[in-house]
């Protein structure tokens, strides 16, 4: 617990001194109008992409070749509505295509080790 703690703050102390650098560098109405459009995006991600998610996997359809796609499209979304500068780059991260092939086999494992009988998850990348 004091660990997560201590990432938390360092996570706060790092993402205001983002904001005042930007605060200096563009100002303060673009700086919102990154937050607000950063936000919106993120909630208007989940509606699309949350309930596509959560519908394949209590149908069963975990063969699906884009649902690892789908998952980081899912935590991008995550990224976009927190507010903060660095959780919108990492959302925006996510959506390249060479980032999320570096991510798919470690998403395979963290599933394979989540449910002890990997048979049941495969993966096309």
């Amino acid at each position: 617990m004091k660990n997560m703690f201590a990432y938390w703050a360092i996570y706060g102390l790092v993402e205001l001194i983002v904001y005042v650098w930007l605060f200096q560098w563009i100002g303060f109405w673009p700086l919102l109008l990154i937050q607000i459009f950063s936000t919106a995006m993120g909630v208007y991600m989940f509606k699309k992409v949350g309930g596509t998610l959560l519908r394949n996997i209590l149908d069963g359809r975990t063969v699906a070749p884009y649902l690892l796609d789908t998952i980081c499209f899912f935590f991008s979304a995550l990224f976009f509505t927190i507010p903060g500068v660095l959780t919108t780059l990492i959302g925006l991260l996510l959506f390249i295509p060479f980032v999320r092939r570096l991510i798919k086999p470690k998403l395979t494992k963290w599933f394979a080790k989540q449910n002890k009988q990997s048979d049941h998850y495969y993966f096309d990348m």
